[in-house]
């Protein structure tokens, strides 16, 4: 039989912190009407997601992948069309993503970063983690994260950004090292561009911090790091950060995105 979800922090003390919040959190929740399942549409507590419908999630990501940009592979072999049409991701080593970008799915990335159910972030911090684990045993190394930075203003807006909140459960549930070397020029988002315009302004959205910044984040480059974003749509925003990563002296650049357009 298969246990509940479980985050696994290797900080005792805020594992111990996250459960408590956890189960006020359930409580409030349950109090107010609990929320209903993005999958099954059946009663779920603080986040949208029945422990049901977690553990299906947890189990259901890709079989075979895209070798460039972590697609799933259905009918192709190695590399998936899109790759082969576009070419996009160029400066990337390879790029891995959890889970296609679609039905409720999709509604769950939605509810995280536009409805603001932040009680998502530890639990998708935590299947972050694992893909990274994996990918670190995989190398026989320790991977730095990169966070691909929010727009101008973003978190003054509206109080966070759910790729920094991510991080933030890395850096205090696992101890991974964060490395915030990138800033967003750019206030337009993503979401609202097309894709040729997406790509026209690959080279103009992203650059390193000032060099007096860099040196008090990493006065050596590593050697190889991983980008933390959410989704990946046409991967320019991918690009356009393992573009200048490797102008730092950056050799290796993967990428690990939850979520993927297919």
């Amino acid at each position: 039989m298969k246990k509940g979800f479980e985050f696994g922090f290797y900080n005792k003390r805020f594992s111990r912190f996250v459960s408590v919040i956890s189960a006020v959190q359930n409580i409030v929740s349950l109090l107010m009407g609990g929320e209903k399942c993005l999958c099954c549409s059946r009663f779920a507590l603080r986040i949208p997601l029945c422990s049901t419908c977690l553990l299906k999630l947890e189990s259901s990501g890709f079989s075979e992948a895209c070798s460039v940009c972590g697609r799933e592979l259905i009918s192709e072999l190695g590399v998936c069309s899109f790759c082969r049409e576009n070419a996009v991701l160029k400066s990337v080593t390879k790029s891995y993503s959890l889970h296609g970008y679609q039905l409720w799915k999709k509604s769950l990335l939605f509810a995280w970063k536009l409805e603001e159910k932040r009680n998502l972030s530890p639990y998708f911090a935590t299947i972050f983690y694992r893909k990274l684990k994996a990918l670190e045993n995989e190398l026989g190394e320790n991977l730095p994260v990169v966070p691909v930075p929010p727009r101008k203003g973003k978190i003054r807006d509206k109080g966070w950004d759910q790729i920094d909140e991510l991080c933030y459960y890395l850096r205090k549930g696992w101890n991974v090292q964060v490395l915030p070397l990138l800033e967003r020029l750019s206030k337009t988002q993503q979401k609202k561009l097309d894709m040729v315009q997406r790509l026209e302004g690959i080279s103009s959205s992203y650059r390193l911090k000032s060099e007096k910044k860099l040196r008090k984040i990493a006065r050596v480059p590593p050697k190889a790091v991983v980008l933390a974003d959410d989704v990946l749509t046409t991967g320019s925003t991918i690009e356009a950060c393992a573009h200048e990563l490797k102008s730092f002296g950056i050799k290796e650049v993967y990428s690990i995105t939850l979520f993927i357009v297919d």
